[in-house]
């Protein structure tokens, strides 16, 4: 019996030792735990902004703005961070067209990388629309791989089509919208293209509108009264007219116009490209394929012209451009299809590159933008402008020199 208090004794005062080692152990393990706290709380966490200046290289006017975008947008998903921080992380970023497009939005808006994104596109051409004109342009190249020529034919589809997470019945409707638009005369198609329809209903509304101010333009120009026919009278077979006094022809009635003359379907070239252009002659800043520059605009030419050194060289590119000069002289020059970015808006446009032109960039009425972008150039900045122009007025004035023709009659004057 006393061997078996003995042992119970033994049990007890062993268990008792687990136990105080036991609570020695966890009182180390929560001052550990404690410690590592205060160690996380005084331990700043990286900077987003810092990460993305360090990752993220600074957009260059030499980059695709919509590739640089989307490996903006894989470094911040590969990174973790916030969604909501991306349009601030990017701004520091941006350079150009798409810095100025960044910080020309509100607030509200420049705090959503979606409307920061669409924003820039826009800004420097890469719109859907312009995706629909670049994807309808595009060509097969022999000399380059056709995986790659795929992949850019799939993005440009896919810029066209998706942007925005459309549904089924939104895709449909944009394949329509741009089906229609390239079946309309080029009139039609200048005046509703510029409202930039987002759905079917838009698209023809504006085609309704442009009709009916066509069909307005043609009632002002009919003529108020009917013409009148002179006939000549006859005398009868046999009879022999009076020769005693010369017959006085009364007045006759001659043909009036109704319309202007058309002008034929050629392009004529601004003078010869030798020649300078006037300094009274309309400038504006524009944006080709997002680089600035000031172009002299054309109200008779019928085609925009640039100097080579605008564009970075490519080859591979047949395209040409047959220019006929006033004095009927003609010659095909390289074409290359730009976005040229004013005022107005983004249009897509074949231009022609012409390596002796006196002036960087040659804007013709081509660029559905030319009216409204002419008529702001133009406009007086103040009243005194105004008085000055009317003084000037009285007084004869030297004809300015023409810059283009619409037609063989047009000649070059001073």
């Amino acid at each position: 019996m006393e061997e078996l208090l003995k042992h119970l004794t033994e049990v007890s005062i062993r268990q008792q030792q687990i136990m105080e080692h036991m609570a020695s152990r966890q009182g180390d393990a929560e001052r550990e735990l404690a410690a590592l706290r205060t160690a996380a709380h005084r331990t700043p966490l990286p900077d987003p902004r810092v990460q993305a200046v360090q990752l993220m290289p600074r957009m260059t006017a030499h980059d695709d703005v919509e590739m640089y975008m989307q490996m903006f947008e894989a470094t911040a998903i590969r990174e973790a961070w916030p969604e909501d921080e991306w349009a601030r992380l990017l701004a520091p970023l941006l350079t150009g067209e798409a810095q100025r497009a960044y910080f020309t939005m509100t607030a509200e808006r420049s705090r959503n990388y979606e409307e920061v994104k669409k924003e820039i596109l826009g800004r420097v051409g890469l719109s859907p629309i312009c995706a629909a004109q670049q994807f309808h342009d595009w060509a097969y190249r022999a000399r380059q791989p056709a995986r790659a020529q795929a992949a850019e034919l799939t993005r440009l589809a896919h810029h066209w089509l998706l942007t925005g997470g459309p549904s089924a019945h939104k895709v449909a409707e944009r394949v329509v919208i741009d089906r229609l638009l390239r079946a309309l005369p080029r009139a039609l198609r200048q005046a509703a293209g510029m409202r930039n329809p987002t759905d079917l209903d838009e698209l023809v509304e504006a085609i309704e509108l442009a009709e009916a101010a066509q069909h307005r333009e043609v009632g002002e120009r009919a003529p108020p009264f009917p013409r009148r026919v002179v006939q000549e009278r006859r005398s009868p077979e046999g009879t022999q007219r009076p020769v005693s006094r010369p017959a006085v022809p009364g007045p006759q009635d001659e043909p009036m116009p109704t319309e202007p003359p058309r002008s034929p379907g050629r392009i004529w070239l601004a003078g010869c490209s030798v020649h300078d252009p006037p300094p009274e002659a309309p400038r504006a800043e524009v944006h080709i394929n997002g680089r600035p520059f000031i172009a002299l605009l054309d109200s008779g030419s019928g085609v925009s012209l640039i100097q080579p050194t605008v564009l970075p060289p490519r080859t591979g590119s047949r395209a040409r451009l047959a220019i006929t000069c006033v004095h009927g002289d003609t010659r095909q020059v390289p074409a290359r299809r730009v976005t040229i970015t004013a005022t107005p808006g983004s249009w897509p446009v074949e231009v022609g590159i012409l390596k002796d032109l006196p002036v960087p960039v040659l804007l013709g009425r081509d660029w559905p933008g030319f009216d409204q972008l002419l008529t702001s150039s133009t406009q007086p900045a103040s009243r005194a402008g105004d008085r000055r122009r009317r003084r000037s007025a009285r007084r004869p004035r030297r004809r300015p020199a023409l810059l283009t023709s619409d037609s063989p009659r047009g000649e070059s004057s001073v």
